[in-house]
């Protein structure tokens, strides 16, 4: 069987959508929780194929991934601020604030590129470190898991973020998202 790689492994997008405000009741109190979206990308990148190591070197220098670091970890909030009645839209790279002005421009089309090709990525282009869903680094990687102690349901829930499917899906997603965001910056 030949296995072509495209610069990325043990890649996971995950994206959990609360469409509506719902209120959830805790400790006696009701809590709102506001309509929310969040992603989280995150990708071991080489450079086999597409040299992505290479062209993400100077982001990576700028920010660094401190467990894995050759490794992008990207996430993404829009949620609606009571504080500030807006709706707010966050990104984060490797733990940092990232954000949408002419100096970091780069990045977002470095990322946008990388979320374009993995929304057409084919099954066997994703490579997986066997080890890889039950490490540590997942764990890192995926912190939003970490509120299910049990490895085995954490396993379960990161399995998903990691399928194929998904990850073309929440690519493809997240693909539109920076065409928007960027036609809106640029208007």
């Amino acid at each position: 069987m030949n296995i072509s790689f495209k610069g990325f492994e043990n890649t996971g997008i995950g994206l959990e959508i609360n469409p509506k405000e719902k209120i959830v009741k805790k400790a006696g109190a009701e809590i709102v929780v506001p309509p929310y979206k969040h992603l989280t990308l995150n990708a071991k990148l080489n450079n086999i194929g597409e040299k992505d190591l290479d062209n993400f070197r100077r982001i990576l220098e700028k920010f660094p991934n401190a467990s894995e670091k050759d490794s992008v970890n990207f996430s993404y909030d829009e949620y609606y601020s009571n504080f500030e009645k807006k709706t707010k839209k966050e990104f984060w790279l490797n733990d940092k604030p990232l954000i949408l002005n002419d100096h970091n421009l780069e990045v977002f089309s470095k990322l946008a590129k990388l979320f374009t090709r993995l929304s057409k990525v084919k099954d066997n282009e994703l490579k997986q470190d066997k080890n890889y869903i039950s490490s540590l680094d997942c764990r890192y990687n995926f912190s939003y898991f970490n509120r299910y102690p049990d490895s085995q349901e954490f396993e379960y829930y990161a399995k998903g973020f990691h399928n194929p499917s998904e990850i073309r899906e929440n690519a493809a997603f997240m693909s539109d998202e920076f065409q928007k965001m960027m036609t809106d910056y640029f208007n």
